[in-house]
Formats: structure tokens, sequence, C-alpha cells
């Protein structure tokens, strides 16, 4: 990245971050647990076996990804970021998503998760880095939306 580097993420990126956080991370936050940006951020980095931080040179973070261990080789991957990473970093956030990904296979066998059914820019970048999707969940989270299951391995 140009503008920016990947580390180990820290419950203080999550911290900071939260405030920045993209409107469609924050909708599918509320739809599926309700809970607010720090909660869903720190819970997440927390739970991450790994989990990154995409940070500014000066160490503000622009985006936190990881993946959390499901059961035996599972990983339930995630990603979320604000609005900077796409204006500093777009390029190098499309050309880098790929090895990011195929990096949780040194700790899973299969990744997955679910995504909102109405964040068709999300289910865009998804199907683009190989994901395959398996099932449509209906009345699912707190919130009773349609979403979608996706799979790699």
């Amino acid at each position: 990245y140009k503008n920016a580097q990947i580390i180990p993420a820290t419950y203080e990126h999550g911290i900071m971050l939260a405030p920045y956080l993209r409107e469609a991370d924050k909708r599918e936050i509320r739809a599926s647990v309700g809970w607010t940006p720090e909660k869903a951020l720190t819970h997440s980095i927390a739970l991450s076996e790994p989990g990154y931080a995409v940070v500014t040179p000066d160490g503000s973070p622009m985006a936190v990804f990881g993946a959390s261990p499901y059961q035996d080789k599972f990983g339930l991957v995630w990603f979320m970021s604000s609005d900077q990473i796409f204006k500093l970093n777009r390029l190098d956030f499309i050309k880098n998503s790929k090895f990011w990904v195929e990096k949780f296979f040194d700790d899973y066998d299969i990744i997955f998760n679910v995504v909102d059914a109405r964040n068709k820019v999300h289910i865009r970048w998804l199907k683009w880095i190989g994901f395959e999707f398996i099932a449509d969940i209906e009345n699912f989270g707190i919130e009773k939306k349609s979403w979608t299951q996706f799979f790699k391995n």
C-alpha cells in the first residue's frame, strides 16, 4: 500500500475506527446484532485469530479485518472500514484483497460468513475475490432481514 500499512489489529484500532465506520458496515451491524460500531469492532478484533488493521502512516486505522475460529478449521471472516481506505488506497485495496483472503488459509481450511443481501457492493467484491454463495437466509438477525451465506475453501 502506498499510503498505508497492514499490522496486527488492536482494541485501540477498533475504538479509533468506530466513529468513521462506513454506513454500509453500520447498517449490517445494526441489522445483525444491534451493537454500536465500537462494540462490533472491538469484539471482532478480540475474537480474531488473526486480525489486522490497515493504518495510515500516522497509525490511524482505515480498516480492520480478520477471521475468528468457528470450529475445527473453519474461520468466520469479516472486514469493516471507513471511506478513507477507498479514497487513499482504492487500487491497492482491490489488488491486495485476494492476497489477504488467501492468507487466512494458513490457519483455516474453510472461511465463511453472511452478508446483508441489500449490500450489492459487498456481494460484488466477495464474488470477485472468489467466494461462493451457498444459501439465502431470511429473517436473520435482530432486524429479520435477508442475508446470504458465502464461503471459500
